[in-house]
């Protein structure tokens, strides 16, 4: 009962964080540009980087605009970039970016007092100390982004499963991609503050790429993601537990266990009983109502 009291927030921080990742993973997996989570949370820890060398409280109101000024011009960067088809591939830029903000928050940070258990909060989190005003204001933001991704899904998740068609179509691909980048930096921002970068690019990688084994409807996918991330965050949290172990790369490790697993037994499923999808015309790929959503 002791451990059940003492991890159920750590649990719940795990849930909230799940239910949002698990939706985003699978734009990123279908958009291909899978380091796009982790370059947002190294920009958004940026900002959180330069408030601490500022003795800025974390707390204070000036630290959230910081690390949302970073999310905004890395969204518009990325938005513009993809509009205007550069030869080099995004996901090479993307990792370029996660890199650039890493070594400016390590050179930022090098002199200031207790600046290593600053960087290894960053990266591996506090969300055994996860607190319910922390939960409850990112359980509010994240709603919201969903909210809005649920009503404006006609426009997000073309651009998601085909982007040139897409933009052949007449959408605004510039302008939505924007939306996209920033509602994820926005949720981004509240995750690395519970999280971590390692866990946050962990629950939003990890679910969808088990998902994507089974399943290519979304609901479908959504519902694995949640799932797999509920049962791993309870054996993760159990294990950190009982084993005195940091909760944030337990359930990371488990997570790694877990899509190791789901690999293995997806190779066991004889070739034949993976049945092809049915071909489907060009105005149906780009629904997303229905069973696909």
């Amino acid at each position: 009962m002791e451990g059940l009291e003492f991890m159920l927030l750590p649990f719940i921080a795990c849930l909230t964080l799940i239910g949002i990742h698990g939706y985003f993973g699978i734009h990123v997996l279908k958009r291909g540009i899978i380091f796009i989570d982790i370059a947002m949370a190294q920009l958004a820890a940026l900002g959180m980087t330069f408030a601490y060398v500022f003795h800025i409280p974390e707390e204070s109101i000036w630290t959230y605009p910081l690390s949302l000024l970073f999310v905004t011009l890395a969204a518009w960067f990325f938005a513009k970039l993809k509009c205007q088809q550069p030869r080099v591939c995004m996901e090479a830029i993307i990792g370029m970016t996660y890199a650039i903000a890493a070594t400016a928050a390590v050179i930022l940070i090098d002199k200031a007092a207790g600046s290593h258990e600053h960087l290894k909060e960053i990266f591996i989190g506090s969300i055994l100390w996860v607190q319910w005003p922390e939960i409850v204001k990112s359980l509010i933001v994240y709603t919201l982004v969903g909210v809005f991704h649920y009503f404006f899904r006609n426009r997000l998740i073309p651009l998601s499963e085909d982007y040139e068609a897409a933009k052949q179509g007449g959408h605004k691909v510039q302008w939505w991609d924007f939306i996209f980048y920033f509602t994820l930096g926005i949720v981004v921002m509240h995750s690395v503050r519970i999280g971590g970068i390692l866990l946050v690019f962990a629950f939003l990688i990890i679910p969808a790429s088990v998902s994507a084994l089974y399943s290519k409807h979304w609901i479908t996918r959504i519902s694995i993601g949640w799932l797999s991330g509920t049962l791993v965050s309870i054996v993760g949290l159990y294990l950190s537990w009982t084993f005195d172990l940091p909760s944030g790369p337990a359930v990371v490790l488990v997570l790694g266990l877990l899509l190791i697993m789901s690999m293995a037994i997806r190779a066991l499923v004889p070739k034949n009983s993976q049945k092809e999808p049915v071909p489907i015309s060009k105005n149906q790929a780009h629904s997303v109502e229905g069973d696909d959503f």
